[in-house]
């Protein structure tokens, strides 16, 4: 049970900022900023249009990764510069992924 306070203070401008960091997160914001300063996570909050792209870039690296196997197997002539491509293809969407999942 909180029954503490704790004030500090800011500019009009900060106030603003944090106001709207913490809209973006869906938390309001003291429960924001006490995430923050407890160096709890803080994540945001994604919209229905965001969440289908994040479906789609996790379907699609999954489908490059299937691809990759497929290509790395021995009943299939290797090509090296399809190889390649592939796996700078799986590594860019591996790391949009991992922005996604901070």
């Amino acid at each position: 049970m909180r029954t503490q306070y704790i004030s500090f203070r800011v500019s009009y401008i900060e106030k603003k900022a944090v106001a709207m960091a913490a809209r973006e997160t869906g938390l309001s914001t003291s429960e924001f900023a006490r995430r923050a300063a407890l160096n709890q996570k803080v994540t945001l909050r994604f919209s229905p249009q965001e969440l289908e792209v994040y479906k789609n870039l996790h379907a699609y690296h999954r489908n490059f990764k299937l691809i990759s196997n497929l290509i790395k197997s021995p009943h299939y002539y290797k090509n090296e510069m399809i190889l390649h491509e592939l796996q700078e293809v799986i590594t860019l969407i591996r790391q949009h992924l991992q922005k996604f999942e901070q």
